[in-house]
């Protein structure tokens, strides 16, 4: 399995993994991603382009993530604790495994390749959050050594996240 930074090319394949997440996410009574509140397309492509979108792919693409650098805004505001340091930190959105591949640990696998990115970047803290209804992304978060900071609030409906911390 190769991991590496997505290309222009690979858009209409991270659309179809979206689209299918979206959908298990529905069917699971999650409100994550629904109502047009998820990734689209333009939000793929600035990602790309700003080379933060990574993948795993084997013949084909398996499962995405972003690696974003910065202060994330939604993150300053924790709530019901707190972060652990002061440090730069990297942020990781818009994870999604293909339907053909779900059940099969790749989110997990994917968290370890974006934090060892990081880890390449001199990032030695990373964050993620996600909806207290996406049980199986809680799973891989925790699995992979995060630990729970918290909750943040993104300015959408629905928009109380879990937040994760994995430092060193």
């Amino acid at each position: 399995m190769k991991f590496r930074q997505a290309t222009l090319e690979d858009l209409p394949a991270l659309m179809e993994i979206v689209q299918d997440a979206i959908q298990i996410l529905c069917q699971q009574g999650s409100p994550q991603w629904q109502n047009g509140y998820g990734p689209n397309e333009e939000k793929l492509r600035n990602d790309i382009e700003a080379k933060v979108m990574f993948v795993l792919e084997d013949v084909s693409i398996l499962a995405m993530g972003a690696l974003i650098p910065g202060v994330d805004p939604v993150y300053t505001a924790i709530q019901d604790g707190q972060w652990e340091g002061h440090a730069s930190y990297l942020s990781i959105h818009r994870i999604a495994v293909a339907k053909q591949s779900s059940g099969k640990g790749l989110a997990k696998s994917l968290l370890i390749h974006l934090v060892n990115e990081g880890h390449k970047q001199g990032v030695r803290d990373v964050r993620i959050d996600t909806h207290e209804l996406n049980i199986g992304m809680q799973r891989a978060i925790l699995a992979t050594g995060f630990h729970y900071r918290g909750i943040v609030y993104f300015p959408i409906p629905d928009g109380k996240r879990y937040a994760y911390q994995k430092l060193g």
